[in-house]
């Protein structure tokens, strides 16, 4: 969540109540950082979906593969 509003400006969902937030949460996929701002390259698109993966075996691992994936980018 941390980096999706670090490179947007925003969190990927508002809510009015708590319980509209944990449904959110928990149902609604966040739309690509790179569809709310298209200066963002799609790989960093890629990797924040990938961090924020509602099903815990489609997100890293380990930060090993975070860094992996990070070390693959071409230089921006």
């Amino acid at each position: 969540m941390t980096f999706y509003e670090l490179l947007i400006g925003q969190l990927p969902f508002r809510a009015t109540d708590a319980m509209e937030l944990v449904h959110y949460h928990i149902a609604k996929t966040p739309v690509s950082v790179n569809e709310v701002n298209s200066d963002i390259p799609e790989i960093v698109s890629d990797i924040v979906k990938k961090l924020m993966a509602k099903n815990a075996g489609d997100r890293y691992q380990s930060a090993f593969g975070v860094k992996a994936d990070l070390e693959r980018m071409p230089s921006l």
